[in-house]
């Protein structure tokens, strides 16, 4: 196995982009990822806490895409000699002394990743989610709720700001109030969080991490009072016409598999599954 390190995202998807855009969807955290980083970095900002690494095999074929960020590795391989690669992989990086908090990928890859490096690293392995990568092409007919889809603006901060720390909890993630006040800003400021208005809003989501073919919705959320009446689905089912209507082939968006109703309404919307995905965890073995 041949290992390469990549101090450039621009760079690391010149090598990787060819493997990845194969299946574009199941990899939308991953290049999504790297084309914000690349966007960054053309202006400019560069950052010193990521690891980027291709792993080829003798062919010149790549087995294993991997970048490290300060939550997670994110993952791809679906190659014959994937295992390999990741024995490879681990190794090097746990013989330069890279932390790895966490790790999400496509369901085969990642636990081989997880399994390998909390044995080399005497940790233990916490499964923190299934999830399942879902994409839509067309949206389905459907009955929308009372109300309308706007992009969320500034005097909506404080209850962006709210939602996001309320869906942090949801996930069991950790984000502070000041934390998803900053969030909150930045998205209004980029007109990327979308809210449904039914005499004030109700429902949020949000747009992100754009690929060559597509973009990503995410922050799903509606707060409990305003729950069963429609507007989450109207809420994505109007975002993700929009998004198709601007250009994009297809939207995705992940999915915990914990929640059977969110996956239903994402079918009935006409997102359809096509990858299982999970995250880990890692933390100190218990001792003796």
């Amino acid at each position: 196995m041949r290992m390469y390190h990549f101090d450039s995202a621009s760079l690391f998807l010149d090598k990787v982009s060819p493997v990845l855009e194969k299946h574009e969807a199941v990899n939308n955290l991953l290049l999504g990822l790297l084309h914000l980083v690349a966007k960054s970095e053309a202006q400019g900002i560069t950052s010193t806490d990521q690891q980027m690494v291709a792993v080829e095999n003798r062919e010149g074929v790549i087995e294993l895409v991997v970048l490290i960020n300060a939550k997670n590795a994110v993952l791809y391989g679906d190659g014959l000699e994937k295992e390999q690669a990741v024995k490879a992989a681990v190794a090097e990086l746990t013989e330069k002394g890279v932390q790895v908090p966490g790790v999400v990928g496509p369901t085969e890859i990642a636990q081989l990743f997880a399994l390998e490096w909390a044995r080399k690293n005497a940790l233990e392995p916490k499964l923190k989610m299934n999830q399942c990568i879902y994409q839509l092409d067309q949206v389905n007919s459907i009955h929308y709720s009372r109300g309308q889809l706007k992009v969320a603006a500034l005097r909506d901060h404080e209850r962006v700001a709210s939602w996001i720390k309320e869906f942090a909890d949801s996930i069991n993630e950790k984000v502070s109030m000041e934390e998803a006040s900053h969030k909150a800003l930045g998205f209004i400021r980029d007109s990327s969080v979308y809210l449904w208005d039914d005499d004030g809003a109700v429902s949020m989501v949000k747009t992100t991490r754009p690929t060559k073919h597509g973009i990503v919705l995410s922050y799903v959320y509606t707060p409990p009072q305003y729950r069963n009446q429609g507007y989450a689905s109207s809420c994505v089912a109007a975002l993700s016409q929009r998004m198709l209507d601007e250009g994009y082939a297809f939207c995705s968006l992940y999915t915990d598999l914990a929640n059977p109703t969110s996956n239903h309404i994402y079918t009935q919307i006409g997102y359809r599954p096509i990858q299982d995905s999970v995250m880990y965890r890692f933390t100190e073995k218990p001792k003796d």
